[in-house]
């Protein structure tokens, strides 16, 4: 409806003036007063039709459509600075995680280089007090085998034997104990005995000897036993690995 008011309007306006401006060449007052008239209805008939035109609903809706386009925006620019918030949130905790790993990664390396540093440090020191043991020559035999002396003959002397023993080195490895010459002459489980019990003898004061500061030579057990009568025969020896001793001489 409004559009034919609107139609009819503007043609009537623009016949009007058509009509206005051919009574001034006509010179025509009748027509002059029947076009303004009919300009000024037509005028009417225009503005009513543009009065009554949804325009306002269009721009009514216009704007609502821009509205929620508007809202939509935020709403999306919302979404995504949450979005982004709880990516930056993850990002942080993961860099977290990541930073606590390494941290525990150096620490348990640090702890590694600390035992690695102290068992160097360890082996270190073994190795120089090993290497600051004295060597067990003719020499510390020669002192040890004095030692050894002194110790048997006292023991007997206090055990009320009458008997005597001498200790005598044999290069650096061997000690010679010299038994009296009728011990050569003994029964087998007899001779045997005695030799244990020199070896075991031989074994303690070793240890002891070794012990003080002024020796501290590179030898455990001592060196290997012999255990002689004076014409030079062996009644038992020392076994090759150290421990027991083998009676050599068979009085049976």
């Amino acid at each position: 409806m409004w559009v034919l008011l609107f139609l009819g309007g503007f043609l009537g306006f623009i016949v009007a003036v058509g009509a206005l401006l051919w009574s001034f060449i006509k010179k025509n007052k009748d027509l002059r007063k029947k076009s303004l008239i009919g300009g000024l209805l037509a005028m009417i008939i225009f503005f009513t039709g543009v009065m009554i035109s949804p325009t306002d609903k269009s721009e009514s809706s216009v704007e609502t459509a821009k509205t929620e386009q508007t809202s939509t925006k935020q709403s999306k620019k919302t979404s995504a600075t949450s979005s982004s918030k709880k990516k930056n949130a993850k990002t942080s905790s993961s860099s977290k995680k990541e930073a606590s790993s390494s941290s525990k990664e150096k620490t348990t390396k640090k702890s590694s280089e600390t035992s690695s540093s102290s068992k160097t440090a360890s082996s270190s020191s073994s190795t120089e007090t090993s290497s600051s043991a004295k060597t067990y020559d003719d020499a510390a035999n020669a002192a040890f085998a004095s030692e050894f002396n002194t110790q048997i003959n006292d023991a007997l002397s206090q055990g009320g034997v009458t008997d005597s023993f001498a200790v005598m080195p044999n290069s650096s490895v061997l000690i010679d104990v010299v038994v009296p010459q009728d011990y050569k002459y003994l029964p087998n489980s007899q001779i045997q005995q005695l030799a244990d019990t020199i070896l075991s003898a031989k074994e303690n004061c070793f240890q002891e000897w070794n012990a003080k500061p002024e020796n501290d030579y590179d030898e455990t057990y001592g060196p290997r036993l012999y255990v002689k009568s004076p014409d030079g025969t062996t009644l038992a020896k020392e076994s090759f690995w150290g421990g027991t001793m083998k009676r050599v001489i068979d009085n049976n």
